[in-house]
């Protein structure tokens, strides 16, 4: 048994979830800002490569396969972001389930 989970288990049930909600408040916070600044990363590295494909540095073909290759590990890294966040929020009795692990409406729906 963790130690916060022993904690939680001890105080009274009001107290407990006003410090679970708390942590969890922190948490979303952390994620807000580790987000922005991935968001602006990915503004500045499309800039970047605008500005090699106006100074001709790079050709066509070359920038469009850099701006993809750009976008996916950007990607890559909100989805690691959003996983590692995941992990530290405080559940409330219940497993939390990824974002990917159910079904989206449109696969209930077949």
């Amino acid at each position: 048994m963790e130690l916060s989970n022993f904690i939680y288990g001890i105080l009274p049930s009001k107290k407990r979830e006003e410090l679970k909600n708390k942590k969890n408040v922190k948490v979303i916070n952390e994620f807000l800002r580790e987000r922005k600044k991935l968001q602006t990363a990915k503004e500045d590295d499309l800039a970047h490569l605008k500005q090699l494909r106006k100074n001709r540095s790079i050709d066509t073909g070359t920038y469009h396969r850099l701006k993809q290759v750009m976008i996916l590990t950007h990607e890559q890294k909100r989805i690691d972001l959003i996983q590692s966040i995941t992990k530290k929020c405080v559940r409330s009795g219940k497993s939390v389930n990824g974002f990917n692990s159910q079904p989206s409406e449109d696969d209930q729906r077949l």
